[in-house]
């Protein structure tokens, strides 16, 4: 009888035992696979927060090519009306001049004269308008040259005109707004060398 009781005690420790055993393998197990699953979630965590930091940086660089080519289109617009006129305004340009010089020159008869007087006032009403637009001569006569705005056609050395002077002016020029639309010809003055070192 003592001997059964004590089996059973024995059995029953035993079984304890491998019941203690079995949960904490499971426990161990479980915990393992949590760490698993766990380490699986941050690494598909850590996948997605690189995949949206890459699609935030195209979203920026598009977002910024969209926004310079917006200001592009926009400057590229307000140019295009600022300058809608030079094309007429150049072609125009060479008529005018010719008419100018038409009713400058003297008339050989007084009904003729009548008529200049007439062609002048059309011509200075066209000047106004051309003026208006933007256009704007260039002042070259007893100026120092400038290639930006002038072309020379030639030189001459006077004494009494300082040197690098504009003398004559065979074609005027014209800017339209800021842009040049036609360059002045000009005569520049160039002393020679031997006057330049008298000067110094």
């Amino acid at each position: 009888m003592k001997l059964t009781e004590e089996i059973k005690e024995e059995v029953k420790e035993k079984t304890e035992e491998e019941l203690k055993k079995a949960k904490e393998e499971s426990s161990k197990e479980e915990s393992k696979i949590k760490k698993e699953k766990k380490d699986k979630y941050k690494e598909q965590i850590g996948k997605l927060e690189a995949e949206l930091k890459d699609q935030h940086n195209e979203y920026l660089k598009v977002f910024a090519e969209m926004e310079n080519t917006k200001r592009r289109l926009k400057e590229e617009a307000i140019k295009d009306r600022k300058y809608a006129s030079q094309k007429v305004i150049g072609e125009l340009i060479n008529p005018i001049d010719m008419l100018c010089k038409i009713v400058s020159s003297p008339a050989p008869t007084p009904e003729i004269a009548n008529y200049l007087i007439g062609f002048q006032m059309i011509t200075n009403q066209l000047m106004d308008i051309l003026k208006a637009e933007g256009l704007t001569e260039i002042e070259a006569l007893h100026k120092e040259f400038d290639p930006n705005l002038m072309q020379a056609m030639s030189t001459e050395s006077i004494e009494d005109v300082e040197d690098n002077m504009v003398t004559k002016v065979m074609q005027t020029g014209y800017m339209y707004k800021d842009r040049i639309l036609r360059p002045a010809m000009v005569v520049v003055n160039k002393k020679n060398n031997e006057e330049k070192q008298e000067e110094k």
